[in-house]
């Protein structure tokens, strides 16, 4: 017992290590704050360095083009790589997932929908993957990581997977990030939420504030958000596991592409 504890601290610590190193290296490369953040959120829209969160998709630095990551290496330890394989599911009909079950890639994307950088992402690269999701060789896995409370995420969280239940959980995502409005934090509450639904047209308006606001979806997206930061050490959103590679950050499109591709390598 002493050695699995042991051996899931160190998994733990490798995760927050490689989280902080990729995040390091995007905030060189790129010079601006796209990693996720490494603390609890502050209040004021502002990171650790007191820098304001920003979407702006900034260009790398030309004087040192070749010297940025072009795609995530995959990992090479096995017990990581075991870690990071038990957290997909690919479990059949799941609302909250996109994708062939047996696709040969598997990206599980935590996601918080009042940060910046997930609207970024679901802004810019998600339209750009849905070739490799109709291809059959992408699925996407949706988890919540409630990082903005103080911003009503967890209100948008518990309501999308009211949405699921009715076969809307992807029309409520797209639909939240794409109201969001690059560079803010976006705002929820069960007024929001509901003025969302409506949008993206759920059926059952009753059953969706009903589900929306039962323990049992509390619980799920609480319990979701507990896994994801202190069973695997995740302390931002977004944040991707890409078959054996993590990716931390809204990195540009051609950045996930690539990592996809090698991913893809690697499995056939």
């Amino acid at each position: 017992m002493a050695t699995s504890k042991s051996s899931s601290a160190a998994l733990k610590n490798v995760l927050i290590v490689i989280a902080v190193i990729l995040a390091m290296g995007i905030a060189f490369f790129m010079g601006r704050a796209t990693a996720p953040q490494i603390a609890a959120p502050e209040t004021d829209g502002t990171n650790q360095a007191g820098q304001q969160d920003s979407a702006e998709d900034t260009a790398p630095n030309p004087e040192a083009p070749e010297e940025r990551p072009q795609f995530a290496e995959s990992q090479t330890d096995p017990e990581l790589i075991k870690r990071l394989q038990e957290q997909i599911k690919r479990e059949e009909g799941d609302p909250r997932a996109i994708g062939s079950v047996d696709a040969p890639v598997v990206m599980v994307s935590y996601e918080d929908f009042s940060c910046p950088m997930c609207t970024v992402f679901f802004e810019q690269t998600f339209p750009e993957l849905q070739d490799l999701i109709d291809s059959g060789d992408l699925r996407i896995e949706f988890r919540d990581l409630v990082i903005f409370p103080n911003y009503g995420s967890d209100h948008a969280a518990r309501a999308s997977r009211a949405a699921a239940n009715q076969g809307l959980f992807w029309e409520f995502v797209t639909t939240a990030y794409g109201q969001a409005g690059a560079g803010n934090h976006p705002t929820y509450s069960k007024e929001t939420v509901l003025e969302i639904a409506k949008t993206v047209g759920v059926p059952d308006m009753a059953k969706f504030e009903a589900d929306y606001e039962s323990d049992e979806v509390k619980e799920a997206v609480n319990a979701e958000t507990q896994h994801g930061m202190y069973n695997l050490g995740i302390t931002g959103t977004p944040f991707f596991i890409v078959n054996n590679a993590v990716v931390t950050g809204a990195q540009p499109t051609p950045y996930f592409l690539k990592t996809i591709e090698k991913q893809l390598e690697e499995a056939k």
